[in-house]
């Protein structure tokens, strides 16, 4: 049996948020931290006790350095990221409260990985012995270099018989949905579990609803309409995702769902919500990831599990500071246990 190795692909950026809830033009100083979503995503499984990986390109001073000591802080292998170029992504978190909601300014378009080459990574290396592997849409959106990159890393992953998920985490203010789509189509060829919306398959994908079904029917039911189809063109072992409800930038409340096919019948479940007070909302989805992920490797064959610890991950993430959830197993299960809605429900 191979010893366990989780990889993870994408950017880790520098992450400056204004205290006390400031709005970004009324502070004089700014709380630093690190983050990214795969880089999130391999955080947390690691402190889940797996052995995580991570692949990236920093720039070669203090400020790649402080990347790699959180990373490594936290217990993920930092042996694939390799290191050039003189830029690292920055993103400025402005934290909503109340009815005012948060805000996110990107500076990220010359960073270093946007130079990452093919020919940096000894790809056997890396996937003759890898377990798993995990990227996001985040990282497509990040220039052609990047998805060159991305691309040769699911194709090696197919190659060696990696499980890959991937998360749509489409962003509008990276790229807009026409320049998207070719690219999610594209990857979709690679992936056995995703993490996506109705939104995504619909618009992004552009799997249509059949005809004449009723637009005025429920979010759940169009879910249920196009996810099998998307399955079926795809190959998909899963569809997980999460609906979220915004009462204020504070008080939220999340439910769980995954879909899967087995021949023509249509295997879904919707997890009671979760409701919440916040202390930092971002990094919510990747814990949802994270514990999804560990959920399937516990038990590939039971999702109920998977996407109740997915959905517990990510109300426990939103309970802490920084990009990513670092709790233990054991923290986790128990509030499981502590949280009937948290049951899986019809």
């Amino acid at each position: 049996m191979k010893e366990e190795k989780i990889i993870t692909f994408g950017e880790i950026m520098l992450r400056l948020s204004t205290p006390d809830y400031a709005t970004i033009n009324q502070t004089h100083s700014f709380i630093v931290n690190y983050g990214g979503g795969e880089a999130n995503v391999a955080v947390s499984l690691a402190h889940m006790g797996h052995k995580t990986y991570f692949m990236s390109k920093l720039p070669p001073n203090q400020l790649g350095d402080g990347a790699v000591t959180h990373l490594q802080a936290n217990g993920v292998n930092t042996k694939y990221i390799v290191r050039g170029s003189t830029t690292i992504g920055i993103y400025f978190l402005e934290t909503g409260f109340g009815g005012r909601p948060s805000k996110v300014i990107y500076n990220r378009k010359h960073s270093a990985i946007t130079r990452i080459q093919e020919d940096e990574f000894d790809w056997d290396e890396i996937f003759t012995d890898a377990t798993w592997f995990h990227l996001s849409g985040i990282t497509l959106a990040l220039g052609e270099r990047v998805r060159r990159v991305a691309l040769r890393a699911v194709k090696e992953a197919k190659k060696h018989n990696v499980p890959v998920s991937f998360d749509f985490n489409y962003r509008a203010k990276l790229w807009t949905v026409e320049e998207a789509r070719p690219v999610y189509k594209e990857f979709m060829n690679y992936v056995d579990i995703v993490f996506a919306s109705f939104y995504d398959a619909n618009t992004i994908l552009e799997i249509p609803l059949d005809e004449g079904f009723d637009m005025n029917e429920t979010l759940g039911a169009k879910r249920r309409n196009v996810f099998p189809k998307m399955i079926r063109k795809y190959n998909l072992k899963y569809i997980f995702g999460t609906d979220r409800v915004v009462y204020t930038a504070t008080d939220n409340s999340l439910a769980g769902y995954y879909f899967s096919l087995n021949g023509d019948e249509l295997t879904w479940h919707l997890t009671e919500p979760i409701r919440f007070n916040i202390f930092d909302r971002i990094g919510g989805g990747d814990a949802f990831a994270s514990g999804v992920i560990h959920g399937l490797l516990k038990n590939f064959n039971d999702p109920n599990y998977a996407v109740r610890f997915g959905l517990a991950t990510s109300v426990l993430k939103h309970t802490i500071y920084g990009d990513a959830a670092t709790f233990a197993i054991d923290d986790i299960e128990q509030f499981m246990a502590a949280n009937g809605s948290a049951e899986v429900v019809r």
